[in-house]
């Protein structure tokens, strides 16, 4: 096991984007990772084995502690599925791993992101100053009393962050603290985990470094050279229509391993 994990995670229908990811990673920035880490609902060991035909990696069936039939009481939450909440696990990997970098799988990153490693905060959390907590709800959350958060604060957005180990940190508590609010907040939430993450970083005060969403949080449509990461958010994907050559080579280097 290395000290740098690469984090991702998502259902296995998608395990196809997630080996996209790994060899995107392996061909741009390969300083970033010793080894990755899958949480998934499911995925063949022949599937495993065949991921470590391209980097090291390590699978972990996640599961959520809060039940489905809670959570999917929410259409938005049913959409992404209960997946998006093994983020917030990436705190605790911080007891095997001094580094653990997450990415969403339905991004290209375009240049060496190891720059990224460098920053002093333990911390660094892509920021949206054009999104509010507010924004990340949907508008039934009139009926709780939210007034132990700043509703007008900037929202964190997950597809990108990178933590690093620090001493006397507690990370169960937040992990625990977590899943609490998710059962608190679950048939409010909009932008599900981004959202709750945005509540955790006020709740406790949590220092971070930003990370610029125009450079590591920028859609295809809006690419530039300054962009080092573009990531398909909404719909459609590099995979159901979105059309990318970059995205496309992967595929196919995978469809080759696979023996597809």
């Amino acid at each position: 096991m290395g000290t740098k994990a690469l984090v991702t995670g998502g259902t296995k229908k998608n395990i196809d984007a997630m080996a996209v990811l790994a060899l995107n990673v392996k061909e741009r920035t390969p300083g970033l990772a010793d080894e990755m880490v899958i949480f998934h609902d499911g995925v063949s060991e022949e599937i495993q084995e065949k991921f470590q035909m391209i980097m090291p990696s390590r699978f972990i069936r996640y599961r959520c502690p809060v039940s489905k039939w809670k959570l999917w009481r929410n259409p938005t939450i049913r959409y992404f599925s209960e997946m998006v909440f093994c983020k917030i696990e990436c705190f605790r990997l911080l007891k095997e791993y001094e580094t653990v970098v997450w990415s969403d799988y339905d991004v290209i990153i375009k240049e060496d992101l190891s720059a990224l490693l460098d920053e002093k905060e333990a911390i660094s959390f892509v920021s949206d100053t054009e999104t509010k907590l507010s924004d990340m709800f949907h508008k039934t959350i009139c009926q709780k009393n939210m007034s132990g958060y700043n509703m007008g604060g900037v929202s964190i957005c997950t597809p990108l962050f990178v933590l690093k180990r620090s001493e006397n940190v507690d990370y169960d508590k937040y992990c625990d603290w977590y899943y609490h609010a998710l059962k608190e907040y679950a048939r409010f939430l909009y932008l599900p985990e981004q959202c709750l993450f945005t509540m955790m970083v006020q709740k406790f005060e949590i220092p971070y470094h930003r990370l610029d969403h125009r450079v590591y949080f920028t859609h295809p449509r809006d690419d530039a050279e300054d962009v080092k990461i573009i990531h398909a958010y909404g719909q459609p994907k590099f995979w159901n229509g979105l059309e990318n050559q970059v995205w496309n080579r992967y595929y196919q280097e995978w469809m080759k391993i696979k023996g597809e």
